[in-house]
């Protein structure tokens, strides 16, 4: 009974390390899927706004304008054009902060801003939103444009 005894710890560990490695893969592979989901609805919301903005190319081409320029409706354009385009950069913040983007994604899914917020007054519109977002994203973007400009001079 002994010999049969020692010979079922055994195999009981080896079913048990082949458990723990299965299982392992298959956390891995979900993570990734969960990844890939995320990283595709960022894209998806990018891709929607970016697609508005062409069915209405003039609100792109007034956020080149000072505001003061623009009437009622184009300031309400540029600012809700502006607002989803912050919307989706707010949503991969929140991605980065859970771990789900790396810093390099974060960045290049930033990196348009600095172009963004040399044209027309999009800073003006830039401060006012920035009060409905995540205080964390607002001081990171405010500190990629202050390390942007540093760059520029």
């Amino acid at each position: 009974w002994a010999k049969w005894s020692a010979i079922a710890q055994v195999l009981g560990s080896v079913v048990m390390t082949i458990t723990l490695i299965y299982l392992a893969v298959q956390a891995r592979q979900t993570t990734s899927a969960l990844l890939a989901d995320s990283r595709q609805a960022t894209m998806t919301a990018d891709v929607a706004v970016t697609a508005a903005a062409i069915g209405a190319p003039q609100s792109w081409a007034n956020l080149h304008r000072p505001f003061a320029e623009l009437s009622l409706q184009e300031q309400e354009q540029v600012t809700n054009l502006l607002a989803g385009l912050l919307r989706v950069r707010e949503f991969a913040w929140f991605q980065y902060k859970n771990g789900i983007l790396d810093e390099d994604a974060l960045r290049s899914y930033l990196a348009p801003m600095n172009r963004w917020f040399q044209w027309g007054d999009t800073m003006t519109v830039w401060r006012l939103h920035a009060k409905e977002l995540d205080p964390e994203f607002v001081a990171y973007v405010d500190q990629m444009l202050r390390d942007s400009q540093g760059k520029q001079q």
